[in-house]
Parts: structure tokens; C-alpha cells; sequence
């Protein structure tokens, strides 16, 4: 009897511990619903300023308090805000690789949907800058990249041509320059970030040209321009990467 209860109360204890293993190793559990994400800043019509950027009135959402933004998240990793007037208003954070944030919110909880986060090689000064965000047609699954895929059509790149990127050390606004469909492996051009001088220029050329091209406008660009690219996924093939791609005008 007590050769039982012993060998009895092993096999409790492993049975406890592998329990125990399983559970704080599993992929939290995901809501069915989601509430739109947390990097989303909601604003009214009635508190958007109205600025003219090449002679177009352009509705534009005020700044947000970064700092104060840092405090309610607790995480120093939120650097800016993005915008696409009338279209998306996000916090953006940076990471220390360009994975974490693929599967965590800016309050640092984990969040299928991940946050849109700049590339952790790049600095809010970099003449290039990286933002990267999910998409997915999920209609469960609420991401604010998604809304990219608004510039597939023609009408709509024509109409809309700004992002603005906000963050510490002030505001850049941006010229819509080209959407493109990317492939990730064998057109990986937007992620190379070492171009200097007419390199530069050719890096930009190579970007806003060519196969994957979708719409594209005239801009002036040189080695001194700088330059946004917002990457998402595409649903129109494997492997596919949308890229939005704009030149600072100020």
C-alpha cells in the first residue's frame, strides 16, 4: 500500500509539473473580437486643423503629447505618430529588432496584431525611414494598415498624396512618391538603408520604378531627400509586400 501511494504521489507531482511547463509556455489566448488596436489615436472631424500644403487645403489631426503617450503605455519605446490624413492616425514605436512588435501592442502586452514600429537600424533623424505593420483581411482583426490597400486605386493615390510623421523633434510631412507591389525576397530594396550620395538617388529610383509599380508621381528627389516607406503585407500573391513611398517636401 504505501509502494502505491508513493509511486501515486509521483506521478501527482509530474503530472503537476508538466501541467504547470505547458501553461506557462502556451501562445496567450486571442479574443474572438477586437477593439480597434491600441496604437489607434481616434479624433473628431471638428478638432482636425486645416493647413494648405501646395496650394491643397489639407485636413490634418493635431499633434499628440508623446511624452504623455510614453506615461499612460508605460514604454518609452513609443517615438511618433503617423498619419495619412483622413485615413490613419497611429502611434509608432521602436523596438530593439524588428520582431518584437510584430506580436505585442504599445502598452508591450501581447497583441496578434502587433503595433507599427519604425526599423530598430533607423533613428526618427535617418534620411530613410521604415515603418512596418500588419495587414490582414480578417474581418475580426482590425489593423490599421490594412488601409494602405485604399491606394490600389487610382483615384484615391491621385486624391490623397501626404503622410506626416510626427515625433520629438518635430513634424515631417511627405509626398506620396509611388505604391508599389513588392516581392520579399527578391525585391527586398526598401530594407537596404546603406545608400549614400548617387547610390542614394539610384536606391530611390530603383524603389519607385519598375516591375510591382502600381501609381506613381512626379517628385524631385537628390542625395539630400528623405525619404518614408510604410510596408505591409499583400494579399494579392504569396510572399507580396505592399510599399507606400514618399520624399519629404518639409
Amino acid at each position: 500500500m504505501k509502494k502505491f501511494l508513493y509511486v501515486f504521489f509521483v506521478f501527482i507531482i509530474i503530472a503537476s509539473g508538466a501541467f504547470y511547463y505547458i501553461e506557462a509556455n502556451k501562445e496567450p489566448e486571442e479574443p474572438e473580437i477586437y477593439d480597434p488596436t491600441p496604437s489607434e489615436i481616434a479624433i473628431d472631424d471638428k478638432d482636425k486643423q486645416t493647413v494648405t500644403i501646395d496650394n491643397l487645403q489639407i485636413k490634418m489631426a493635431p499633434d499628440v503629447d508623446l511624452a504623455a503617450k510614453r506615461k499612460e503605455n508605460n514604454n518609452n519605446d513609443i517615438i511618433g505618430r503617423l498619419e495619412i490624413p483622413d485615413l490613419i492616425n497611429v502611434l509608432v514605436v521602436k523596438g530593439t529588432n524588428n520582431s518584437f512588435y510584430l506580436n505585442h501592442a504599445v502598452n508591450k502586452s501581447y497583441d496578434i496584431r502587433g503595433s507599427e514600429f519604425l526599423d530598430y537600424r533607423q533613428t526618427v533623424k535617418s534620411q530613410q525611414l521604415n515603418i512596418y505593420g500588419h495587414n490582414t483581411r480578417d474581418p475580426k482583426i482590425k489593423v490599421a494598415f490594412l488601409k494602405l490597400e485604399k491606394f490600389l486605386d487610382k483615384t484615391f493615390f491621385e486624391n490623397n498624396q501626404y503622410i506626416i510623421f510626427q515625433h520629438d523633434g518635430g513634424k515631417n510631412i511627405y509626398k506620396i512618391i509611388a505604391m508599389k507591389e513588392v516581392d520579399e525576397v527578391r525585391d527586398a530594396e526598401h530594407t537596404t538603408i546603406t545608400y549614400t550620395g548617387a547610390d542614394y538617388v539610384n536606391h530611390i529610383k530603383r524603389m519607385t520604378t519598375g516591375d510591382g509599380l502600381i501609381f506613381s508621381r512626379k517628385v524631385d528627389y537628390d542625395e539630400n531627400s528623405e525619404i518614408i516607406i510604410l510596408q505591409t503585407c499583400s494579399h494579392r500573391g504569396t510572399k507580396k509586400l505592399f510599399t507606400l513611398i514618399g520624399i519629404r517636401i518639409r
